[in-house]
């Protein structure tokens, strides 16, 4: 088995094993499309292993942009990591990750990070190769006629131009923030534009004149999930959440909560709480000198003035 650059496979077989593992549409057209616009990927874009003509599994790789005590830095960061089932169970994924991390420390990164699921097979393996799970964001959930009406926040989608006003306020809020508080420019609308997401999807928060927030949702006939919810310092989270559910016609609700104080918020007005139902960051020190620890002091984990969201960890 060897393990390849994306340019040196073929990308229908790569296609292939994103749509079978991840559903992911990962076509050439938007390979280019995420090269052109997205400085986060490597140049290589992502490694697979391949045996005769099959290729048996992938890993992307990133430089994330993060703030540290010390201010703009980069770290690790590993997405779309599958292995195909026929070659499931042979180390594939193990494989791909240490050569992942060679090349990781090889650009000076002294950190590499995963999002993962606590409830999937996936994060057993992140912690035999050495992650720890440094940041867990919760679940909350309720029924739509128990949140408040009417709430003194619009929510309103954002579509076309005012995709912008996002990125807009994301910067407002992560001034003075550690963590994933930077962001590549234009976020939003590149993100829709690569497919990645919709722009019916970010909803802007309004409270008078200004934004004061926004939130990434998925609505069907039945539940309305907000898997980022942003706001300025003082804004109710459960009134941003009640005025957007008002504007869907789902009658329940579900959120990411990613600040360990709204979740308190949340329970408070009544909602159902999983303290580790949203995910988790792991992370894992690629150098000798560099501990869990001190990724943990160095961009404030545990703290409030930490930032963190899906978006910014794939």
């Amino acid at each position: 088995m060897q393990i390849h650059e994306y340019d040196a496979v073929d990308p229908l077989a790569v296609l292939h094993l994103n749509l079978m593992c991840l559903d992911v549409a990962l076509t050439p057209e938007r390979v280019t499309l995420i090269r052109q616009q997205d400085p986060r990927p490597f140049p290589f874009l992502a490694l697979y292993a391949q045996e005769g003509e099959a290729i048996a599994g992938q890993v992307g790789v990133l430089r994330l942009p993060v703030v540290s005590t010390q201010g703009a830095e980069e770290v690790g960061g590993l997405w779309a990591i599958c292995t195909h089932p026929a070659f499931a169970r042979r180390g594939v994924a193990s494989r791909l990750i240490a050569e992942a991390h060679t090349q990781l420390r090889a650009a000076g990164l002294r950190y590499s990070t995963v999002s993962a699921d606590v409830h999937r097979v996936a994060h057993a393996l992140y912690k035999r190769l050495g992650y720890e799970d440094v940041h867990s964001s919760a679940s909350v959930f309720t029924a739509k006629n128990a949140l408040p009406h009417p709430v003194a926040l619009i929510a309103e989608r954002a579509d076309g131009e005012r995709l912008a006003l996002a990125d807009q306020v994301f910067e407002r809020i992560a001034k003075g923030h550690l963590g994933f508080a930077r962001r590549h420019s234009p976020f939003f609308p590149f993100l829709a534009q690569c497919g990645a997401q919709s722009v019916p999807d970010v909803w802007l928060l309004s409270g008078g004149d200004s934004a004061v927030g926004y939130a990434v949702v998925s609505a069907s006939d039945t539940f309305l999930k907000i898997t980022n919810l942003l706001l300025l310092d003082g804004v109710d989270p459960v009134g941003s959440v009640a005025a957007i559910a008002h504007e869907v016609d789902a009658p329940y609700v579900q959120v990411r909560v990613d600040h360990r104080t709204d979740v308190a918020v949340f329970a408070r007005a009544g909602f159902l709480t999983e303290p580790r139902g949203g995910g988790t960051l792991m992370v894992k020190p690629l150098t000798n000198a560099a501990t869990v620890d001190d990724f943990r002091r160095r961009y404030g984990v545990g703290t409030p003035g930490f930032l963190i969201s899906r978006w910014d960890i794939p």
